[in-house]
Formats: structure tokens, sequence, C-alpha cells
């Protein structure tokens, strides 16, 4: 097959064989593709320095009509070196290629999820707060997969959740829904979960989500992506106990 130009993200590398390597891109067009790039733990011309995390490369690849394309070589666009000097800005930017790699599929186009995994890790990179940017991620993310929560009426019978909500399981329903001993949710956690929705991905890193509100959201959302992506997802370290001011 003809190759073709792409620009993309890595999302996992794994060695094979002596020098070679096959390696996971994320791809606005092409969504997932796995590929196998010959040399690339030797060939310092064709991939030495570039296909590696949180590198934005523009890749030439042969994709195959079954199993493994190949990775013909790549050139740097951009690389955003405060997530990859910075222990845990390192350690959140691998939370959202998890996402990613969980939410991508292979030859389905993913032009939107590579966007925001693109502004997400440009605001990692800059000064976002790693914390609240995790969970923006987490809930922009949920909408570009088609598993938005819903955040303005009761799934279950349609009542106005601005009124009276609550957490049931991975969904946000109304209080009577949910049951007597569900956790309700507050006006500001509401809030915070309909402003991270509505960000534009150029203002990411704007929204600093409170102790109070990640107190009422944290379990949600985790339950939500695992639901989503049918599997757990680890929070990243900007979430555990003592990182948070």
């Amino acid at each position: 097959m003809r190759s073709l130009l792409t620009e993309a993200l890595l999302l996992r590398s794994t060695p094979y064989r002596d020098a070679d390597a096959v390696v996971q891109l994320l791809t606005p067009g092409h969504g997932v593709v796995s590929l196998l790039a010959r040399g690339a733990r030797s060939s310092r011309r064709r991939f030495g320095g570039v296909l590696d995390y949180f590198c934005r490369m523009q890749a030439e690849l042969r994709p195959a009509r079954q199993g493994l394309g190949t990775l013909l070589g790549v050139e740097l666009l951009g690389a955003f070196e405060g997530v990859r000097g910075d222990v845990d800005r390192y350690w959140v930017g691998c939370h959202f290629l998890e996402i990613a790699r969980g939410g991508a599929r292979e030859a389905d186009p993913a032009p939107e999820l590579y966007a925001l995994l693109a502004a997400a890790l440009g605001a990692l990179d800059r000064d976002a707060d790693p914390a609240s940017l995790q969970r923006v991620f987490q809930v922009k993310g949920l909408v570009v997969l088609g598993y938005g929560l819903p955040l303005e009426s009761c799934p279950a019978c349609v009542a106005d959740l601005a009124r009276s909500a609550a957490v049931r399981g991975s969904q946000v329903v109304c209080r009577r829904c949910a049951g007597p001993h569900a956790p309700g949710l507050s006006v500001g956690a509401l809030e915070t979960l309909r402003a991270a929705a509505r960000l534009p991905l150029d203002r990411l890193a704007t929204l600093r989500v409170t102790a109070a509100a990640e107190a009422e959201l944290g379990g949600l959302l985790d339950a939500a992506l695992g639901a989503a992506l049918g599997r757990p997802i680890r929070p990243g370290p900007a979430l555990a106990p003592g990182i948070r001011d």
C-alpha cells in the first residue's frame, strides 16, 4: 500500500526483537494505528529522539490490510518539555495517554480526541494545575468519546438537575431516582462539571477544581471512565492523597 503522512502522538511503545518496536500512534484521521517500527531502538536517523512520549510528530507510515503496518519515519513537530522534565506532570500526562488509548479505536478517525489530547498536554506543559486539569480532561474526554454525563436533566425521569442532583454509580441523576442513601451533588460541583464540559480547548488550564468539588466528583468521574472504557482507569499522581494543596 502507498505510504501516508499524518500528525501523531505516541500512545504506547513495546520492544520487539533486538532493535524493533511495536508502537501505537494516535492520529486525527486514522484513530489509533498499530505499527512495526523497524530499528526504532537503534536508528538515530529515522527515529532518534522523536519517537517518544510527549512528542508531537509527523509520521510516515504504510498501513497494512491485515496485521501491523510499518512506521517508515518520523519528524518532530514539537515536544512537551515541561511534561517530559517533571515527574508529576509526566505521570499525569501518562494518565491522559491511558484514557486516549482506552477510548480510541483502530482505523476510526479521532480528530476531536486528538485535538483534546494535544491541547491538554500543551496546558500541562505550561502552567495548568495538574490535579484540576486531570478532572477537566476526564470530563471532556467522556464527552468526546460519547459518554458525556447528563448535566441538565435526570436521564431516568427528566427532572431538572439544577434543583436536585445526586450520584448513582457512574451517573448523575435526581435525588429521587438516586435513592435515599446516594450521595448528593451540590450546585457548585454540578457547575464545575458543566464548566469543564464547556471549556474551549485553548482554555483548559483556566478552571480550578476546588477541594470540595474534588471530594464530590472524584468517585463519580472515576466510575464514569471505568464504565465508558470497560476497565478501571488509575488516577494520576496529582489526585493521590497529599499531592493537592
